[in-house]
């Protein structure tokens, strides 16, 4: 299993953040692996959508279940290339301001070649994380993409 994490400090209200993160327009406007989102249905407890991305040159698309709770949303995979796919977007409130802290963890079920594509995409996916966060800190504080 291999998991990416990164955190952000974000001047914005936890209702704020939890809007951006359930916003699909937030993460396509700025450079990271997702292309669209396209919400399929709402839930009583968050909503479905179809995320049309790249996993490094890779084009795919993953259907996922997004869950809101108090202080975290939750992404699990319903749809895709991978074994198994599930992400976290937790919000600790602080002093100044909310500590967003975002997770991805990735179960590609590629046998003996795991490892090998572990290694190799793990900076990618690093850096993927790091993106986002800084995207969603952006589009929650209203700084232009």
């Amino acid at each position: 299993m291999m998991t990416a994490e990164a955190s952000i400090k974000v001047q914005a209200s936890l209702e704020r953040i939890r809007q951006v993160v359930l916003d699909p327009e937030a993460y396509a406007a700025a450079d990271t692996k997702v292309d669209r989102i396209e919400i399929e249905s709402r839930t009583p407890d968050g909503l479905v959508a179809r995320i049309h991305g790249h996993f490094g040159p890779v084009r795919s698309v993953l259907r996922a279940r997004y869950t809101v709770q108090d202080r975290r949303i939750d992404l699990d995979m319903l749809q895709g290339r991978l074994r198994g796919f599930h992400a976290e977007f937790r919000f600790e409130p602080e002093t100044d301001g909310i500590l967003l802290t975002h997770r991805e963890e990735y179960d590609f079920g590629y046998g003996p070649a795991t490892p090998l594509v572990e290694w190799a995409l793990g900076g990618w996916a690093r850096r993927s994380v790091e993106a986002e966060v800084r995207a969603l800190r952006d589009a929650a504080e209203g700084r232009p993409a």
